[in-house]
């Protein structure tokens, strides 16, 4: 019984190490949106790597990194709407912005 017991915990162990390394494998490679209080891209900033939707709470300047999944900006939170722009690429705009959610496509 002992041993099948330390074989459960192995495989258990195995599983999670597979897992962790899955989920850093996609945040290294995901695109990511950095956003600041401002004026402009000064002060207090955050950054947005999730697949999916996400909402922004900072709107004095943004800096797209394009690391292969595009994303949706909405101008709604919950990326409610059509999409109002997308980035393809990477983008940088240190003025105030509306876009209230966007939507890594992963």
């Amino acid at each position: 019984m002992a041993i099948n017991n330390k074989k459960l915990s192995m495989l258990a162990l195995a599983m999670v190490l597979s897992w962790v390394l899955l989920l850093t494998s996609n945040v290294a490679s995901a695109s990511n949106l950095d956003v600041w209080s401002g004026p402009g891209c000064n002060n207090r900033a955050e950054r947005y790597i999730a697949c999916g939707c996400s909402n922004i709470n900072l709107h004095g300047g943004y800096e797209f990194s394009f690391n292969g999944p595009p994303a949706a900006m909405y101008m709604q939170t919950g990326c409610r709407g059509a999409s109002v722009a997308r980035f393809n690429g990477n983008a940088r705009n240190c003025n105030s912005f509306p876009w209230m959610s966007m939507f890594i496509q992963c």
